[in-house]
């Protein structure tokens, strides 16, 4: 039986049922949701609904005698219900906005800053994988002189800054610097950084031929580009709040969440597991669903970013089936719709910055 064959009288115990247990984590009796709720249905009643939920499947007994729990198919019937008519609580995201409108952010420090907020606001580990470096647009490149034999270069991006030192083999004057920030963003400006890195040679020759007396200082920041942005796709997953998972019952004995924790620990067994495609915005992977036994107790909320259809980045949160799903639907809703919200931002101004040339 699907959940289109639930009568609706079925459906709102169930939802209620489920949404007790989500509260309290105390084990669904007929005598609690009479003393919880409104309904003019008796205790015998509820017992009976309340038994015919079991026998589908969506609710289960961990006790003969006790009260029951849901199950991944209740816990999937209720977030289906819910999700879309979810909203964010704002004020505990207001920075995450002020931060997504900066431009001049770095963009480890994005991903920092969603990450610790995320956690926050919903007290849940959070997991921000950004995995589309190579499909940003590039905006400016420059290169800033330091200390000696050193010097910054910056990428600025509709999404923030990508920025690395240059170990130099011999100083550079500031003007030089200058120049060779002017001469690339030229070369680069308005493509991805994909494109960057696929016509790099040519455009390596190119700039050989204008600026010959400038080739050793080219050729050590064109390799430096490539390997830069590559560093950036390597290592752009980060993790927080993996000890709020302890503040669960499910999770008060630390031997039983010793694995997840293990997990949170790898990164690149969290990009894979946030990552992974989807024709969802924001989509849960409840219990069994997740098809691996460390997470048989834990859903995975995700929602994932995309530019022209392509996954940009991902936002994971981790936590037991018994999850506030609403909060987190919520707040994964707010994510996507300011990276949404800027991305339109840019598109616009660069609109109009094609029609004022023209």
């Amino acid at each position: 039986m699907d959940d289109n064959e639930l009568t609706q009288r079925k459906k709102q115990i169930l939802f209620q049922a489920v949404e007790d247990y989500i509260e309290n984590a105390n084990p669904i009796t007929s005598g609690a949701m009479v003393q919880k709720s409104e309904t003019t249905l008796s205790s015998a009643t509820l017992r009976n609904e309340l038994n015919a939920l079991e026998q589908m499947g969506y609710l289960k007994q961990l006790h003969t005698s006790g009260g029951r729990v849901p199950t991944t198919k209740g816990y999937r019937f209720f977030v289906n219900t819910i999700k879309d008519s979810c909203r964010a609580d704002l004020e505990g995201l207001m920075n995450i906005k002020n931060v997504f409108e900066k431009r001049t952010i770095n963009l480890s420090e994005l991903i920092k800053v969603v990450a610790d907020k995320i956690s926050e606001v919903t007290d849940y580990p959070t997991i921000v994988s950004f995995g589309g470096i190579e499909k940003l647009e590039i905006l400016s490149i420059k290169i800033i002189p330091l200390m000696t034999n050193q010097a910054l270069m910056l990428i600025q991006t509709p999404r923030g800054l990508l920025n690395n030192t240059l170990e130099l083999e011999q100083n550079v004057d500031e003007q030089s610097c200058f120049d060779a920030g002017r001469v690339l963003t030229n070369k680069f400006k308005s493509m991805t950084i994909g494109q960057m890195i696929d016509n790099i040679q040519q455009k390596h020759q190119e700039i050989l031929q204008e600026l010959n007396e400038y080739a050793n200082f080219f050729e050590y920041v064109l390799d430096s580009l490539v390997t830069m942005t590559k560093q950036y796709a390597k290592e752009g997953v980060y993790s927080k709040g993996a000890t709020k998972l302890l503040k669960n019952p499910e999770y008060q004995n630390v031997e039983q969440a010793k694995d997840v924790l293990k997990l949170l620990e790898d990164k690149e067994e969290l990009k894979s597991l946030i990552d992974a495609e989807s024709d969802e915005e924001i989509e849960f992977s409840i219990g069994d669903e997740l098809c691996d036994d460390r997470l048989s107790d834990c859903t995975i909320a995700k929602a994932h970013c995309k530019i022209n259809g392509e996954n940009i980045a991902s936002v994971g949160i981790i936590g037991p089936k018994r999850m506030d799903y609403a909060k987190i639907s919520g707040a994964l809703k707010f994510i996507v719709d300011e990276f949404n919200k800027t991305d339109l931002l840019q598109s616009n101004a660069n609109n109009k910055k094609g029609e004022k040339d023209d």
